[in-house]
């Protein structure tokens, strides 16, 4: 084997000392390879995945003789997961394609997992799909509910909503699975989009028999308020809401806070309402994170090492005038201009007082909400390059790496087209809100709540959220 549990014996090759594997295979290199990777696995169980692939590729550059059955794959599935964990998508994909062209490589399912992730990365849904579903025809994978977790996600992307629903539902049901309450909370949010609010309420009530954290109760309980103001239940919704509410430290999305509103409307009562703060902080629909949502699988296999060509991370105005140029007045001109003098006079009044009017209308649109860029044109943009898998994160308000991580989970459930109708658009000074119909383009409409805020003279989205009502 290339990676042996004993020390190789050493010899006298033409004057230099080699070491000499079981099979009698001179490796000069064996006992550099063997350190290569083992820092390489160090460096990943502490996170420094760049260290881990550098060793990685070192490991690979010297070691180019043979493999031992599997070796190459395995070697393969752990550049692609720490390419995987830096988010090199792209990058990622070939190197778990390349661990499954070899035949010995043991840990398929959990490299087709971990493909559809990079896949999902990359935006190529489809494939994504094709991935998840050859995780789960390998029958010694023990982990099939993460490959339903993906297939919900990549079928939610692809606007399957019937589909994605089935596969949060499996992945719920698998024994193996240690927390089913996510599979729950994304089940229920696809009960909600198919018009099924009294099984998304028995979707989030099953989550509470499994003792979930605090911060898993909150969110369950305000979308358990929002599927009860749905269904009409309006003593049970704002009891969810009041529960959601009660420990502190959580704030309503902002549909979650018009369904608490509609609730004690219906029960003439008052007063009780909660406010929203920054980005949206409800249960996200098809949010399969939990765990980051680009985390790699592991194995438990033993871990040899092996040789190959590994692609590397990227394989895959003013004019200046000068004074003599400028035209010199003679003395006639100066008297025509002392003639024109009343006239030049009064035009520059008119341009002052146009001015004044010009500035007036600005700040009266400004405080009616108008700006530039309009708050249409920034939803209609962020639905483009969402469709054109552009970066998202220059239409959103916050920019700190927390918040950009917030924008790529609820970016997760924005549907990839193009086609959309603002049915509805309140304007303010500070604030804005929208309701958006999504055309998918496998047919259907899916509907979202999008709030905006002022960023100097235009606007910029603070929170997005499936739309029910």
């Amino acid at each position: 084997m290339i990676l042996v549990t004993t020390e190789p014996k050493s010899a006298d090759v033409c004057g230099q000392t080699v070491l000499i594997t079981d099979d009698g295979f001179t490796r000069e290199v064996w006992q550099l390879n063997k350190i290569n990777y083992e820092q390489a696995q160090v460096a990943y169980k502490n996170g420094d995945y760049v260290d881990a692939l550098k060793s990685y590729y070192a490991t690979l550059k010297n070691d180019s003789d043979s493999f031992e059955p599997g070796e190459k794959g395995l070697v393969y599935y752990r550049v692609g997961n720490c390419l995987l964990k830096m988010h090199s998508f792209n990058e990622a994909a070939v190197s778990y394609k390349k661990a499954l062209e070899d035949a010995d490589f043991a840990s398929r399912g959990a490299a087709n997992v971990n493909l559809g992730k990079s896949l999902l990365g990359e935006g190529r849904f489809e494939e994504a799909v094709s991935a998840f579903n050859a995780a789960l025809s390998e029958s010694s994978y023990d982990k099939a509910y993460q490959a339903q977790m993906g297939l919900g996600t990549a079928y939610s992307k692809l606007g399957m909503v019937m589909d994605a629903g089935n596969a949060y539902r499996n992945a719920a049901l698998d024994e193996r699975n240690p927390n089913p309450a996510k599979a729950l909370i994304s089940l229920g949010s696809c009960f909600m989009a198919l018009g099924r609010p009294q099984d998304a309420i028995e979707s989030y009530n099953a989550i509470f028999e499994f003792d979930p954290a605090l911060a898993i109760q909150q969110k369950t309980y305000e979308s358990l308020g929002q599927a009860y103001t749905v269904s009409g239940h309006y003593q049970e919704a704002v009891d969810a809401f009041s529960k959601a509410l009660a420990p502190g430290g959580f704030s309503l999305s902002t549909q979650a806070q018009a369904d608490y509103s509609q609730a004690l409307a219906a029960l003439g009562l008052v007063g009780g309402q909660p406010t929203n703060t920054g980005l949206a902080t409800g249960v996200l629909p098809y949010d399969n994170t939990g765990d980051a949502l680009f985390g790699a699988a592991q194995h438990d296999e033993s871990e040899g090492y092996g040789a190959g060509n590994v692609p590397t991370a990227h394989d895959t105005g003013f004019f200046d005038t000068a004074e003599d140029d400028l035209v010199k007045m003679s003395k006639d001109q100066m008297k025509d201009e002392r003639k024109l003098k009343h006239t030049g006079l009064k035009v520059a009044l008119g341009i002052v007082i146009f001015l004044i009017l010009v500035l007036g209308a600005g700040v009266f649109g400004f405080t009616q909400g108008y700006g530039f860029p309009m708050q249409d044109a920034v939803i209609t943009d962020l639905f483009n390059a969402t469709a054109d898998g552009r970066d998202t994160t220059q239409y959103w308000i916050g920019t700190s790496d927390e918040e950009k991580q917030a924008i790529e989970r609820i970016m997760d459930m924005v549907a990839p087209t193009k086609s959309i109708d603002i049915i509805y658009l309140e304007r303010s000074m500070t604030t804005s809100n929208a309701v958006v119909t999504a055309h998918l383009p496998q047919g259907g409409q899916i509907n979202y709540e999008i709030s905006l805020e002022r960023s100097g003279i235009g606007w910029k989205i603070s929170s997005l959220n499936l739309y029910f009502g």
